[in-house]
């Protein structure tokens, strides 16, 4: 009976871990659109670490029973330290991103001065601005780009930020 429970436990420790690691790797595209990862890599990283995870803790309840618990502990700190790890690389990643979106836009706006009836400046302005997430800016650029080149992408572009 103690061996079945020692296994169903490890079973659900092991699910649980690797479930959260994917998602803490996955979490870079979904959260901070940094590319995605793809299926075989989020199903290798979780496979690998699922069976990691499964024989060390069957290994530790065969060897040192009692020290199984702390074993755990040890093996979510190391979990939760990744978290943490990943998650500033990706902050740090986003906040480099909208620099280079920043330095384009400042960029865009010294061609804008230099040749005002390009609709196309416009329009990557107002792509730009959107993902920086300054949608008055966005719209604006946006309406002046159609005004400029009254075509359906940019009606297309100031309806979908109307939207927004």
């Amino acid at each position: 009976m103690r061996l079945l429970q020692a296994l169903a436990y490890s079973t659900f420790f092991a699910l649980a871990y690797s479930w959260v690691l994917v998602w803490v790797l996955e979490r870079r595209e979904k959260k901070y659109g940094q590319g995605a990862l793809s299926f075989s890599d989020a199903f290798l990283a979780g496979s690998v670490t699922l069976v990691l995870v499964y024989l060390s803790n069957i290994f530790v309840f065969i060897i040192w029973p009692r020290s199984a618990a702390s074993f755990n502990v040890l093996l979510v700190t190391a979990l939760a330290g990744f978290c943490l790890y990943k998650e500033s690389t990706y902050k740090l990643q986003q906040k480099r991103i909208a620099h280079r979106w920043r330095a384009e836009v400042r960029l865009l706006n010294i061609y804008i001065s230099k040749d005002p009836a390009n609709a196309a400046y416009f329009g990557r302005l107002s792509d730009l601005h959107c993902k920086l997430g300054e949608k008055d800016r966005a719209l604006e650029a946006a309406r002046m780009a159609e005004k400029l080149e009254p075509t359906e992408r940019n009606r297309w572009r100031i309806k979908q930020l109307n939207e927004d």
